[in-house]
């Protein structure tokens, strides 16, 4: 069977199929002769009680499967909102929907005949539409009592369940044509491990008829797959039976209208009861189906027959003879899938047929998140150019402060060059000079004539000698020899020794020795910072005792010079003079540190700490 056209067979079923057709019977659904659902609804009209205006189309829609069984209920919907945007004027509708049964005599038609017949004795519609295969049958099979002069539509029913013998000129019909056997070997192109089909299909007439169609058409294919049919379960137990299918399985849903306990369903709902437990990939014969729980492929396209439809009813309600609208029966058409469904059973889109479409693929990360991702990477971007931006700006900073620090310990090792060399021409050059005057002052004065007591003339070896002292002082000041000689303990003590001498203030001295030996850049540190904090407490603080103390601490030694002076503000004080900034360059330059704080009973505590390499914490 080809898509798109119509075989003698079909136009002309085997006795076997007219016989299993015409099992399908239907009968009413409300009782007491009440046996459809009536729906009334305009497009652009008021209700059903407001008179009837000339200009005013009626259209009586039967339906096969009642109002909840897809694919049909989107056809028909599809098929009403089509009309209203296509025809002009206003349209009501009337709409009255079988249930399809087992039952299998025409008596159960008469209910129906009769209160469509009571139904349009005052309103005579101006096109009868049946939509799906039962209805058809049963518009044909009763035309001449509901329709003798009404053209009517055949809408979607498939090529097998039209008895074109059955037709008229008043008949248009818009068939489909399900190609079953290409619909496997789909199956089959996707997944071609595949070994076992099971087929979902009920046990009404009509299921029963399309079972045997199945059965007929797979007959070629038995040789390579293993189809198994499961019209005799309930749809309970298909979802047990579907969560433990074997391994290399799928499901072709073809049709469920009653399951084998005879319970009835709509199909939308027991797909997606399917769905949700199998754990083989399902197949469907309509693209409505496509987003409910189908693979996808070369289904019938219900949005196609719809426009079909809506084209036929228009030229019909315009005039136009119905019989002109029996164009070919619509095929599958082109491949759709599920991208869901794809990335679920793990089928490579290189796997589908040429221009296929591939609806609801899922999205990546890029596609959901991609405003935010490209907000949160623009914030990163920014916040990372002003992290560079700082981190080099650090950089050079740091080593602008090297620099700096560099150039300070040029100068102070330049400074202390200068002064040791002064310290050294004072001791060696200016102190033996001032010895050698002095001793020939002392010749001189023994052969001067003695002079009246009290008119004693100043003595200039005394003078030579007091000058000759403070020089020497000078040059220990200036480079403190005690300090290569003996180190940093007994510099200290002597420069304590000479501070309490030369300023008449009480010192403590409370000087251990370092656990390690210090560098001489880091003993004439400590001795500095402990030489320009004493000459600030004769300078400034007024004190009368002061400590000064040198002990271990942590891996290195503690210089504490301690004060009870007026006390000394550091932050109102700081870059007032050089002596301070040169006592925390000392430190920095060795690796120490320099605190200056205000004592606690008055008075200020400068402490110096520097590592010593070899201390033990």
């Amino acid at each position: 069977m080809q898509a798109g056209t119509m075989t003698d067979r079909s136009s002309r079923p085997t006795g076997s199929a007219c016989r299993a057709f015409q099992r399908a019977r239907v009968h009413l659904v409300l009782a007491a002769g009440v046996a459809a659902t009536l729906v009334v609804a305009g497009s652009t009209v008021a209700a059903a009680d407001v008179p009837d205006q000339p200009d005013v189309k009626h259209v009586l829609i039967i339906q096969s499967y009642g109002n909840d069984l897809a694919p049909f209920t989107e056809l028909s919907s599809s098929f009403r909102s089509g009309l209203a945007r296509s025809w002009p004027g206003p349209v009501q509708y009337h709409e009255v929907s079988l249930e399809i049964t087992g039952r299998d005599d025409e008596a159960s038609d008469r209910p129906l005949v009769t209160y469509i017949r009571a139904l349009d004795e005052n309103r005579r519609p101006d096109l009868a539409v049946m939509i799906g295969g039962p209805a058809s049958r049963f518009g044909l099979l009763h035309r001449h009592a509901l329709f003798p002069a009404t053209p009517m539509l055949l809408a979607g029913p498939e090529q097998r369940l039209v008895l074109s013998g059955a037709l008229t000129a008043d008949d248009a019909t818009v068939a489909s044509a399900q190609d079953f056997r290409g619909t496997v070997e789909s199956i089959l192109r996707l997944l071609p491990e595949t070994e076992n089909v099971v087929v979902v299909v009920g046990v009404s007439a009509l299921e029963r008829f399309w079972r045997a169609e199945l059965e007929r058409e797979f007959k070629p294919l038995e040789n390579r797959v293993r189809f198994t049919y499961w019209d005799g379960q309930s749809l309970e137990e298909m979802e047990s039976r579907a969560a433990h299918l074997p391994p290399r399985s799928a499901i072709l849903y073809a049709l469920l209208l009653i399951d084998g306990a005879g319970v009835p369903h709509a199909s939308d709902r027991a797909l997606a009861r399917l769905h949700a437990t199998a754990n083989a990939p399902i197949f469907g014969l309509f693209d409505s189906q496509v987003g409910q729980g189908v693979v996808g492929g070369s289904l019938v396209s219900i949005s196609e027959l719809s426009r079909r439809c809506v084209d036929a009813a228009v030229g019909v309600l315009r005039g136009e003879p119905p019989f002109a609208y029996r164009s070919p029966p619509l095929g599958p058409g082109p491949p759709v899938f599920d991208g869901r469904e794809l990335h679920r059973w793990g089928i490579r889109e290189s796997r589908l047929p040429p221009g296929s479409t591939i609806r609801f693929r899922p999205q990546s990360v890029w596609s959901h998140y991609r405003w935010p991702i490209l907000g949160g990477l623009s914030a990163i971007g920014l916040l990372a150019t002003l992290v560079v931006g700082l981190t080099l700006s650090r950089v050079r900073r740091r080593a602008a402060e090297q620099e700096v620090r560099t150039l300070n310990r040029r100068l102070l090792t330049a400074f202390e060059d200068e002064r040791r060399r002064l310290g050294r021409e004072l001791h060696d050059d200016v102190s033996q000079r001032l010895a050698r005057l002095a001793i020939d002052a002392a010749r001189i004065e023994a052969d001067r004539p003695a002079t009246p007591a009290g008119t004693e003339p100043v003595s200039v070896r005394e003078e030579i000698v007091k000058l000759s002292a403070d020089v020497h002082a000078l040059s220990r000041r200036l480079h403190p020899a005690m300090l290569d000689d003996l180190g940093v303990v007994e510099a200290l003590r002597a420069e304590g020794e000479r501070f309490a001498r030369a300023e008449a203030i009480g010192v403590a001295l409370k000087l251990e020795a370092p656990d390690g030996a210090l560098p001489r850049d880091t003993a004439l540190g400590l001795y500095r910072v402990a030489q320009e904090a004493l000459r600030n407490v004769a300078r400034h603080a007024r004190a009368g005792n002061v400590t000064l103390a040198l002990r271990p601490r942590g891996r290195g030694v503690e210089l504490e010079v301690r004060d009870d002076g007026v006390g000394f503000d550091p932050a109102a004080r700081r870059g007032s003079g050089l002596g301070l900034a040169s006592m925390v360059e000392r430190m920095h330059l060795v690796g120490g540190t320099l605190a200056i704080r205000r004592a606690p009973q008055g008075g200020t505590i400068v402490v110096a700490w520097v590592p010593v390499e070899g201390s033990q914490q």
